[in-house]
């Protein structure tokens, strides 16, 4: 076992993390199963409002690749199947019911061919939790991967504790490795944080090829695992995931169910209750926020605050949902002088303010960008925070010129919205650096 020391990068520290206790959130009036989570899938309803679902049945499969479904998480009706633009579907909302009966999904053949172990996949809507890199998309049903990584660490501000969430499901993990070594020839590495005394469960994990990073965001991040544990060359593919959604598959290659419940992290500044809850797939985000979603001037974030999705108050939890942020929006609020006056109470990277000299001090941190849109001028933010052997700054222009050939030698395929996602957090000039990668990317695949 080896140990990466990540030297580059800024660790976000925000108040309110979520205590470590475990609770079962109370069970939802209905669940929602949404498009928008997947780019780039088309759709197709399998289901009709009115119609009765059990626990693990297909609702609908996507369009290029027939045999890849969504399953519902849980037992009821159909109460809406929501089209938009040009009849795009983009979501079911099913109804529960009080009792509830499983749908005979596909079972793990564990002693057949990497095709059979991707096509049961495929059917028992499970698929979709496998990213694959470089892209950072749902992976293509005849993808050949190099490695598995499986991701046992987060140090984004206010993740879920993937070691915490998965205590307890050993045998789980385990049978999610066997999976995982069915899908790729080459090794299943497990990326852990450095001195964590709670992680034995992982670290008792056989068949993988664990190893230990230290040092701040993004150590805990994917691409930051793969640039130092088997970096991809020109052509390969890996598939990622996290210990979270490991023991999801392996809970469906022990009992052959869908398996309809996740543990999700809830923590914020402004979270009405910040603890771990066990919640089935699809519910709203009242259900962990103690019955009511937050009110007044909030923002809650699916996912953290450096790579989520902003939800209203009637949003529901995603696909891959782990964390759930809830942190002030600032709406109206001004400060007085602004950057001129010393800055005590403020974090930032730069040293215009003092955080600095308190590195262990958590900070209440609003929404607002404090200023708008400006050109970019390299004074080496990015890549005082970027880990990897990429200059951003000449990445993102060879991007925003269209020269996709260039972008690709500067590291375009090694990196996606999350890897740069501080870049974003450390920019004076309020550049949204993810989005542009996500273009760039998307114009690769386009393209190729």
């Amino acid at each position: 076992m080896t140990t990466f020391t990540i030297r580059r990068g800024f660790d976000v520290r925000l108040s309110g993390r979520p205590e470590l206790a475990l609770v079962d959130a109370s069970e939802p009036t209905r669940v929602v199963v949404e498009t928008a989570e997947f780019a780039g899938i088309k759709p197709k309803a399998l289901v009709k409002e009115g119609a009765r679902v059990t626990t693990g049945q297909p609702l609908f499969l996507d369009k290029r690749d027939r045999k890849t479904t969504w399953c519902s998480p849980a037992t009821g009706t159909v109460e809406k199947v929501e089209l938009g633009a040009r009849r795009f579907l983009l979501r079911v909302v099913i109804r529960l019911e009080s009792k509830e009966e499983f749908f005979a999904v596909p079972k793990a053949p564990m002693q057949g061919t990497r095709e059979q172990m991707v096509e049961a996949l495929q059917g028992a809507g499970l698929w979709p939790l496998l990213v694959q890199r470089p892209l950072g998309k749902m992976p293509a049903f005849d993808i050949e991967p190099v490695a598995v990584f499986v991701n046992g660490m987060d140090t984004e501000p206010l993740a879920a504790d993937p070691a915490f969430a998965t205590r307890g499901q050993k045998d789980n993990l385990q049978a999610g490795v066997e999976v995982m070594k069915r899908l790729t020839k080459g090794k299943v590495y497990l990326a852990l944080r450095a001195g964590g005394e709670h992680q034995s469960e992982l670290r008792e994990l056989k068949g993988v090829e664990c190893h230990d990073f230290a040092g701040p965001h993004p150590a805990g991040l994917v691409g930051t695992h793969i640039a130092n544990l088997r970096p991809l060359k020109p052509g390969e593919k890996a598939l990622t995931l996290r210990a979270q959604e490991l023991a999801l598959i392996g809970e469906w290659a022990r009992t052959g169910r869908y398996p309809c419940k996740r543990v999700v992290a809830v923590g914020g500044s402004h979270a009405p209750v910040r603890k771990y809850f066990r919640v089935r797939q699809g519910s709203s985000i009242a259900t962990v926020c103690g019955g009511a979603a937050p009110q007044g001037d909030v923002r809650i974030i699916n996912g953290t605050v450096l790579n989520g999705t902003v939800v209203g108050g009637d949003g529901t939890l995603g696909f891959r949902t782990a964390t759930v942020s809830v942190i002030p929006e600032g709406t109206g609020q001004r400060d007085l002088f602004g950057w001129a006056l010393p800055q005590f109470g403020k974090l930032s990277w730069h040293r215009s303010v003092f955080s600095w000299l308190f590195p262990k001090k958590d900070y209440v941190v609003d929404a607002r960008t404090n200023g708008g849109h400006r050109p970019i001028v390299n004074i080496g933010a990015w890549e005082g925070v970027m880990p990897l052997d990429i200059h951003a700054s000449y990445l993102v222009r060879a991007i925003q010129a269209n020269d996709i050939e260039e972008a690709v030698k500067l590291g375009l395929l090694e990196v996606t919205e999350e890897d740069v996602a501080l870049c974003t957090f450390v920019d004076p000039c309020k550049t949204d650096v993810g989005a542009i990668v996500r273009q760039g990317l998307d114009m690769y695949e386009r393209e190729g």
